[in-house]
């Protein structure tokens, strides 16, 4: 019997994460999940949980590294993770990861793309704000679409040039040291984020193969 895939899959903003997240988990049979989500989804429960973190970012806070832990370790006492699970980025920084020490990742995909790329495909997207799903203005969609979902789509407000150069270069000085880290530990696979969406889940499959 094969050993669970605990796969922690990171990038930045533009990389295309939430997509490949989807894509690989489906292919793997396995649940793919952000703490964004989770979060979310433990405040609709009405847990009690569930209201002390609604009480939390309801004004605009963010919840600590142990709540945040909390609800993931809940998450991963579920019966669907026995085979495996996607964990789509999350830990973001060492300070996070220290929070993550009642489970280990099998693997950390980390999708790499130039800036420029990252800035391209930011200034021209859509997100759901019902499922988080993201879409791209470039196929025709526009905002105040119907998501699949039922949800609209818009802009996010934070998709401003500014605010994108911001979250690059939070990554770049809080998620890159944490990649070091697991790099050390041989968990690591680097891919190459810039091509098609079919050939960039190609590479991940691979990649998690070897």
């Amino acid at each position: 019997m094969n050993a669970p895939l605990k796969i922690l899959l990171l990038g930045p903003q533009g990389s295309g994460k939430g997509t490949q997240a989807k894509l690989v988990a489906r292919e793997l049979g396995i649940p793919a999940f952000s703490m964004g989500q989770l979060l979310r989804d433990e405040i609709a429960t009405g847990s009690a949980l569930g209201k002390e973190i609604d009480a939390i970012i309801a004004p605009g806070n963010l919840v600590s590294d142990q709540t945040a832990a909390r609800v993931l370790r809940k998450r991963l006492g579920q019966s669907d993770v026995k085979n495996g699970y996607l964990l789509d980025g999350y830990p973001r920084s060492k300070e996070q990861a220290k929070a993550f020490t009642f489970d280990k990742p099998t693997h950390v995909v980390v999708i790499e793309v130039p800036k420029e790329e990252s800035l391209r495909r930011l200034s021209g997207r859509l997100t759901c704000f019902t499922c988080g799903t993201v879409y791209s203005m470039k196929d025709g969609r526009k905002p105040g679409d119907a998501c699949e979902c039922g949800g609209r789509m818009d802009v996010r407000k934070d998709d401003t040039p500014e605010a994108i150069e911001k979250r690059l270069r939070i990554y770049e000085e809080e998620t890159e040291p944490l990649i070091a880290v697991y790099g050390g530990q041989g968990l690591v696979r680097r891919i190459d984020g810039v091509g098609e969406v079919e050939e960039i889940h190609n590479r991940i499959v691979k990649a998690i193969d070897r």
